[in-house]
């Protein structure tokens, strides 16, 4: 692809933020959040009206993002009223999560099994992305095996996809490498004794999903800095 028309389709999928790209993102994280902040009460009393203890939970999410927001707004402006805000919500965060892992517990819900849980999807996301790793390798190994790619032929592949093509190919690289975690994961927690290990599998593909896409969110312009600063 054309130097000038790689970098036009980098601008035009706004790959590379601008100050107008990152208001606009904020405003976005500001809306979903409201949005998951309602999801999330309408589904409480959804809980409640059934009696399901997960209402407490389900409402702490209220109280956590009312403290988050206060404390960055502290954090900003160093108004005490924000911060004793930000505390008292926490306060009420902690009371209800409180009160449903104390329910919880006393219906034989194990602390440790969830624990365990969390600790087995941080050792399966890495697992997931050093598989990425080897997959990438392995594919850069075989066309140079196969198709004998040397030096010169790489440049030419390199500058023949567009930015937005390698990051497709590298993101569909890191999925197959989840997706296969995550179904080496079913046998894995049936074999550890949890329950519902093919639901708990698809969860951990969805966290780890949305990790991923978060990290990429995160450093997408220096990666396609690096991208465009390769294919020169």
């Amino acid at each position: 692809m054309d130097r000038s028309e790689d970098l036009k389709q980098v601008r035009d999928l706004h790959l590379v933020r601008d100050e107008r790209d990152r208001e606009v993102e904020a405003a976005a994280g500001r809306r979903a959040g409201s949005a998951v902040v309602l999801a999330s009460q309408l589904l409480s009393a959804a809980c409640l009206l059934q009696g399901d203890p997960a209402w407490m939970a389900l409402l702490s999410l209220t109280f956590v993002w009312s403290a988050a927001k206060s404390v960055h707004q502290f954090a900003q402006d160093r108004e005490r009223l924000y911060l004793a805000w930000g505390l008292l919500s926490g306060a009420g965060a902690a009371v209800l999560l409180g009160a449903y892992f104390h329910r919880a517990w006393s219906a034989g819900m194990s602390l440790s099994r969830l624990i365990g849980y969390a600790v087995m999807c941080r050792l399966l996301t890495a697992a997931a992305g050093l598989l990425g790793v080897g997959l990438l390798l392995g594919i850069f190994w075989l066309a140079h095996r196969a198709g004998h790619m040397e030096g010169e032929q790489w440049e030419r592949y390199f500058r023949s996809i567009s930015t937005a093509g390698l990051l497709l190919r590298g993101g569909a690289i890191l999925l197959l490498a989840l997706a296969a975690v995550a179904a080496f994961s079913v046998p894995l927690f049936a074999r550890t004794g949890f329950q519902q290990p093919a639901l708990l599998a698809a969860l951990f593909f969805v966290a780890g999903s949305a990790h991923l896409l978060g990290k990429f969110s995160s450093r997408r312009d220096e990666l396609v800095r690096k991208l465009l600063k390769l294919k020169r």
